[in-house]
């Protein structure tokens, strides 16, 4: 069965991208039908119903969608088996899993409700791949949540250390570039030359000259950490430039 991860709206590309998967899991095999097409379910999760790509189904591919009940639909008329779950329209007393198979959820109460929840099935399969799905989605408001349980924990402890290690890569090398702006700072006040400066600190040119140019804008106090920042911000333009 493939999944799709939980999304706000699920757009015609969402669909092929995930229909070239279950394609692909079919094809890459080592013998001709090793995969029986007919024991492949796509099930597609969003929070709003997908109007746009369903009208695009009908039309194009000759689907039908078949309202099984709250949130849930049967995309027929194709080779492959699918369905369509809508969160916001699932009833929470039903498909409590189902209903918060979203990226969106509340930290406190909320989280702290589902991972209670979860402590009681810990050990279920079923349980941890829908719990997977979740915290992938949720990430972010999850390792900040305090009360995360035990057994959350464990079932996402090589996630959490390597968050964990990368913030600390990321503050020792923001440490070392504060003290790079520092040092250069210092030899600004001098009235040094780029080149001289790259030279005695032995940095690239480039990577000086860089600093050099930022730090101007912030004479004559030239707080360290303003300017880190400010080439931060920087060099995220840069990256997002096409």
């Amino acid at each position: 069965m493939s999944t799709n991860p939980p999304e706000d709206y699920l757009s015609i590309n969402d669909f092929y991208k995930v229909y070239a998967y279950a394609c692909l899991y079919q094809s890459d095999t080592d013998r001709v039908m090793e995969v029986d097409p007919e024991e492949i379910t796509l099930t597609f999760v969003c929070m709003r119903y997908p109007r746009k790509l369903l009208e695009h189904l009908k039309k194009t591919r000759g689907m039908r969608v078949s309202r099984q009940g709250d949130g849930i639909y049967y995309l027929e008329g194709d080779a492959l088996a699918m369905q369509l779950l809508v969160t916001r329209e699932l009833s929470e007393r039903d498909n409590y899993w189902l209903q918060h198979l979203r990226g969106d959820l509340e930290e406190g109460r909320e989280l702290q409700d589902l991972m209670e929840r979860y402590e009681r099935h810990r050990h279920s399969k079923w349980y941890q791949a829908a719990m997977d799905l979740i915290v992938r989605a949720n990430w972010d408001r999850m390792k900040e949540e305090k009360e995360m349980c035990e057994a959350l924990r464990e079932l996402f402890a090589d996630e959490l250390q390597e968050s964990e290690e990368r913030g600390k890569e990321k503050g020792k090398e923001q440490g070392e570039e504060t003290k790079l702006i520092s040092l250069v700072c210092k030899k600004i006040r001098k009235n040094k030359a780029v080149s001289v400066i790259a030279e005695e600190l032995e940095e690239p040119e480039e990577k000086i000259s860089l600093i050099c140019e930022t730090a101007r804008r912030f004479a004559p106090d030239y707080d360290a950490d303003q300017i880190y920042v400010a080439l931060a911000k920087k060099e995220t333009r840069e990256v997002k430039k096409p």
